[in-house]
């Protein structure tokens, strides 16, 4: 009886794993990420840039504060690592658990399905390159945004998903 369960969590496991690298594989082939450019074209495009990232970056801040008060042990992947995160800004530890999180601090732009897809691509890929680390903890994959709307497709692709889908206001 026990091994038949443990055979189904490892079976269970294993699907998720390849449903993972399908729909990276998918966002890829879907979504090609262009490379940005941070070529200013004048003084205002650089303001504005650095304001969004001072604003990202405070938006994380309050997020791993957020789950320093819960009991988490918190690495900012984000905030040490810069643009070469891939795409996981926090990741929060505790007892046998770890979260996997991106936060997007968007209040007037809509999350859209393509954000999560490419979230959830970018944590199989994160475990699979991490796999003696994450080996016996329990993965929660966690989007955070600041965004109250919520577009439809977003909600099926929550439905069909192992993600959760947070909203905290950002508190500037």
């Amino acid at each position: 009886m026990m091994i038949l369960s443990v055979i189904i969590k490892v079976k269970q496991y294993f699907k998720q794993l390849v449903m993972g690298m399908l729909l990276k594989l998918l966002s890829f082939a879907l979504f090609p990420r262009k490379r940005k450019s941070y070529v200013c074209r004048n003084n205002r495009d650089s303001n504005n840039a650095r304001h969004n990232k001072q604003k990202g970056d405070k938006y994380e801040l309050q997020i791993v504060k957020h789950y320093k008060q819960q009991g988490y042990k918190v690495y900012p992947k984000g905030l040490k690592e810069g643009w070469r995160d891939k795409g996981i800004d926090i990741i929060a530890y505790k007892g046998k658990e770890a979260l996997l999180i991106q936060c997007k601090n968007w209040e007037h732009s809509q999350i859209k399905q393509e954000h999560l897809r490419i979230f959830l691509g970018d944590c199989t890929a994160y475990l699979e390159q991490n796999q003696k680390i994450f080996a016996k903890k329990s993965i929660r994959r966690v989007f955070i945004t600041s965004c109250e709307n919520i577009d439809y497709g977003v909600k099926k692709f929550l439905e069909e998903n192992d993600m959760e889908y947070k909203i905290i206001p950002y508190f500037a």
